[in-house]
């Protein structure tokens, strides 16, 4: 299947649905470069879509209220950039005044002042849209995380082959190892996502919290090369 890389929608779509919601619209299925070939996707890209990211982030919140009552001492935690926006949205719905946040890149300008090494966690990590990449946590994110008495909640877009929450489960970890802070304060309460893709991965079979997402998409989809086949 020889595709242009400046080319990759296919013209097909995907209509999702979420009837709680009363949403319907159709996402173009992508084709996204891969070893041998290309993995099909249909995509849900939340970037700049300030009416899905209000009705979602709506919805999200009062998901996580009916399952997290009590956000006394709970720290609401994200990677940029796809879920940014959702996430602040939700926050905004809880009033929550600041969540952690975990970038997708190194920042220089972020780990020195005055001659002084601030603190800062990166992990590798990888997703199905973004394949390999990095989570890095900074000094302000840092010391919001350690600050949680009562557990971490996780907002995302699209859950799918787990990397990106494993990442941010090491990032606690880390957190909990360079600080002595108490494990149980930084335990994951629930993952809040708009959908998942696919089946729940083994991955998260026997996991502690739960996963809760408002619709889901179909699993992705591995398209050989033709001259491979």
């Amino acid at each position: 299947m020889d595709i242009p890389l400046d080319s990759l929608e296919t013209g097909e779509k995907y209509l999702f649905e979420i009837p709680d919601l009363n949403f319907r619209a159709e996402l173009p299925y992508v084709l996204l470069p891969a070893a041998d070939g290309f993995i099909r996707i249909a995509s849900l890209n939340l970037i700049g879509m300030i009416e899905w990211n209000r009705i979602f982030g709506r919805a999200l919140a009062k998901l996580i209220k009916a399952n997290v009552p009590n956000l006394e001492g709970v720290v609401f935690l994200t990677a940029v950039e796809k879920s940014l926006q959702l996430s602040q949205v939700v926050c905004q719905e809880l009033n929550v005044p600041m969540m952690a946040v975990a970038y997708n890149r190194r920042k220089p300008h972020m780990e020195i002042e005055s001659g002084r090494k601030r603190p800062f966690i990166q992990v590798g990590g990888g997703s199905v849209t973004s394949g390999d990449k990095y989570l890095v946590i900074y000094e302000r994110d840092f010391n919001l995380l350690r600050s949680a008495k009562r557990g971490i909640v996780i907002i995302d877009d699209v859950v799918s082959t787990g990397g990106t929450i494993a990442a941010l489960a090491t990032i606690l970890d880390e957190i909990a190892e360079r600080t002595s802070s108490d494990k149980e304060a930084l335990k994951i309460l629930g993952i809040f996502c708009v959908a998942r893709e696919g089946e729940l991965k083994p991955l998260y079979k026997g996991l502690s919290y739960k996963i809760h997402w408002l619709g889901t998409l179909p699993a992705p989809q591995f398209l050989p090369n033709k001259s491979e086949t």
